[in-house]
């Protein structure tokens, strides 16, 4: 069922494909009976006939019972300016020479004309060869002109009186010949075959192949000068009968795709014997279809169309693409490109065309041609690049950056800055990870969020000026809004203000920690950037491979009262002093990032003094300092109601620097510290949360500080 709709579908693109193209028109030196394959010739045309049916004539085809045929020869003379319209005269027999007693027809001249070969029954001199089973076969013969006449006629070598040679067709410079045979070894009935002139004699004939050969018959070659082989098929798919086909000579007895010429040159009676003038703008073929005078008639046509070429390639590597489909809007018709990565056709004039160029593995692309202004016959070239289509992946990985664990039923979308419909949101497993399909051309920036957590997205994850398939990778790492503080040694929750061990121990203590400065993950035993697969994330030097880690912020140890998780900020000061330093605000705005990315939260914060000064002298400066703070943040654009400062002056110190106990500079400045925490949320029921006083702080050291 599939294979007939789509020979159905094939028969609608034959009838379609040159419409508008050719007008044919019937000659009206056409007989009653046979007239065929005409061949350019001084000022008219040489063509085969049965028309001599006078009294005197006794040799009759015992098959058909009409007259043999034989050569004639009619003059033209142009009538207007229009192609293919001429006024014919009276036709004549060709030559008394050439014409034999039996069949006589299809002709071809050598380039001056001096030369011609044609078809006739195996008679030479009047005597008559025959097979074995009686048939007389037909031959190729050649001539030379000598005056008004035709002289030196013989046969060709490889004419057999076995197997019949028929239907010579030149090439424009003489050195091929292609012609018709059934000799043995062919693939069908009528095969093609090509014959090379070397020093002056034909070479042995090299059948055409079973691509071009069918098990039909494959007749009427003829060869024109553009490089384009017509002949004439019944074993091809077609409108039916013998349809006209062509094919591109490519060099080195290689052909291209063979096309069908489609309606109305054919039909589905037998259509045949093409030929076209100098400038390939008409012509002549034969045909038996309605409406003619005889059997087999001379039909002229005439071309209203310029070549269209369409050359579909890759756009990276510019090779052609062989195999590629494109689409005529005008016609609906689906054409394939050859080898070349090209179709050549006739487009009629004055129009416009889409065509939609598509191939698998690539992305689909569209050009138009059109020949408004074009001059019949001239190419116009449509070049379609069409580019790869590239897989990109985005492997996302979401973690609490408190534990290096997965996070579970976290949920990860995506935004682009691009045209389309980003992928939906998608919520992690067990695993923590979940796998987008990204666009070409696109950057993206993906997100996480989870009851109970906030956190930065990881952005510029782009496919922009990427050319093979590339898996993209991100860590997500969300920030506990609450915390339970276990033991290092056995995991167990520990009460709330109880202080949670430091000593390592490696059963339990990840081997990695995440930089809050550079998002690198560190080796905690060798204190360098780490190198191996974390949580099923290969990291290379500290780097997600292929991807990027967003914003972390060290976390304290301790739990609060409240059940909140404070982090860390590294902003420290000078004694004495409430001003933000310059190395401090990068860290502003790592935490001002953070709060627009997660624009429900309250935040405290926290700051802290030495031990040095008075106890109200601290808590006041202590206050200015985070007072300081909230300034920055509000100067970002921060909304001033979700954030609180509090002060905690000296009481919180995370060393024994206190009141009279001799320290360094640099264990004073560990004191001088800030830090935040989440403390509740714009869109809470219950309103804005009291922080609770910090029970128990971890800072980092100052890595900037002059001491």
């Amino acid at each position: 069922g599939q294979y007939l709709v789509k020979a159905c579908d094939y028969e609608d693109e034959l009838r379609t494909k040159n419409a508008g193209i050719y007008e044919i028109v019937h000659v009206d030196f056409n007989s009653t009976l046979d007239d065929f394959s005409p061949a350019f010739y001084d000022e008219g045309l040489v063509f085969a006939s049965e028309r001599d049916k006078g009294v005197a004539i006794k040799r009759r085809h015992e098959w058909t019972g009409n007259p043999f045929t034989e050569l004639f020869y009619v003059k033209r003379q142009k009538d207007g300016e229009e192609p293919a319209e001429y006024i014919y005269e009276k036709p004549k027999k060709y030559s008394k020479r050439l014409n034999s007693k039996f069949h006589d027809a299809a002709v071809t001249y050598n380039n001056d004309q001096s030369k011609i070969y044609f078809t006739r029954n195996n008679i030479l001199h009047g005597k008559t060869g025959k097979d074995d089973e009686g048939i007389v076969r037909l031959k190729i013969f050649s001539a030379t002109i000598s005056g008004d006449e035709w002289k030196d006629l013989e046969g060709l070598p490889f004419n057999s009186d076995e197997y019949s040679v028929a239907h010579p067709a030149l090439t424009p410079d003489g050195s091929k010949m292609y012609f018709s045979s059934d000799m043995p070894g062919g693939f069908g009935g009528m095969d093609l075959y090509v014959t090379t002139k070397d020093g002056g004699s034909w070479g042995p004939p090299i059948n055409l192949g079973a691509r071009i050969n069918t098990e039909g018959n494959e007749l009427f070659p003829y060869y024109e000068k553009s490089g384009k082989l017509y002949f004439s098929s019944d074993g091809n798919v077609g409108l039916g009968g013998l349809d006209i086909y062509y094919m591109q000579d490519k060099g080195n007895d290689e052909f291209g795709e063979i096309v069908n010429m489609g309606y109305p040159l054919n039909t589905i009676s037998d259509d045949f014997g093409i030929i076209f003038d100098e400038e390939g703008k008409e012509g002549y073929f034969t045909s038996n279809r309605e409406g003619g005078v005889g059997f087999d008639d001379v039909y002229a046509f005439r071309k209203s169309a310029a070549i269209m070429e369409v050359l579909v390639y890759d756009e990276a590597t510019k090779e052609p693409i062989p195999g590629a489909s494109v689409v005529n809007d005008c016609t609906g018709n689906t054409m394939m490109t050859d080898s070349e990565g090209k179709i050549t056709f006739d487009m009629k004039l004055d129009q416009c065309c889409n065509f939609a160029a598509s191939m698998e593995d690539y992305m689909d692309n569209a050009k138009e041609g059109c020949t408004k202004g074009a001059e019949m016959g001239q190419k116009i070239i449509v070049e379609i690049p069409l580019k790869k289509v590239v897989e990109f992946n985005l492997d996302v990985l979401v973690v609490d950056q408190t534990t290096g664990k997965p996070i579970e039923g976290a949920i990860v979308k995506l935004t682009n800055d691009c045209e389309g419909v980003a992928p939906e949101p998608i919520t992690t497993d067990s695993t923590g990870t979940v796998s987008f399909e990204l666009a070409e051309d696109c950057c993206y920036t993906v997100a996480a969020t989870k009851d109970g957590y906030f956190g930065s997205p990881v952005e510029n994850q782009c496919t922009r000026d990427l050319t093979e398939p590339t898996t993209l990778q991100a860590v997500i790492n969300l920030s506990p809004i609450s915390a339970v503080a276990t033991t290092t040694t056995t995991g167990t929750p520990l009460e709330p203000g109880t202080v949670a061990t430091t000593e390592p121990n490696t059963a339990t203590t990840p081997k990695v920690v995440i930089d809050s400065d550079t998002g690198d993950y560190i080796d905690m035993e060798t204190g360098e950037p780490y190198t191996g697969d974390y949580n099923g994330v290969p990291i290379t030097d500290g780097k997600v491979e292929g991807g990027n880690s967003s914003t972390v912020f060290v976390p304290s140890t301790t739990v609060h009262e409240s059940g909140t998780q404070a982090y860390l900020l590294h902003i420290y000061y000078d004694f004495d002093q409430s001003y933000i330093r310059d190395e401090a605000k990068p860290e502003i705005q790592k935490l001002c990032k953070m709060m627009t990315d997660n624009s429900d939260l309250i935040i405290e914060i926290g700051s802290h003094t030495d031990s040095r000064g008075s106890f109200r002298y601290n808590r006041s400066l202590s206050q200015r300092r985070a007072e300081a703070v909230v300034r920055a943040l509000v100067d970002c654009g921060i909304s001033e109601e979700r954030l609180v400062a509090r002060g905690y002056g000296e009481t919180k110190n995370v060393n024994n620097c206190v009141n009279n106990i001799p320290c360094s500079e640099r264990e004073h400045q560990m004191n001088r510290r800030t830090e935040f925490r989440v403390i509740g949320c714009m869109s809470c029921s219950d309103g804005q949360a009291i922080s609770h006083p910090n029970e128990n702080v971890q800072v980092s050291e100052c890595a900037s500080c002059p001491f």
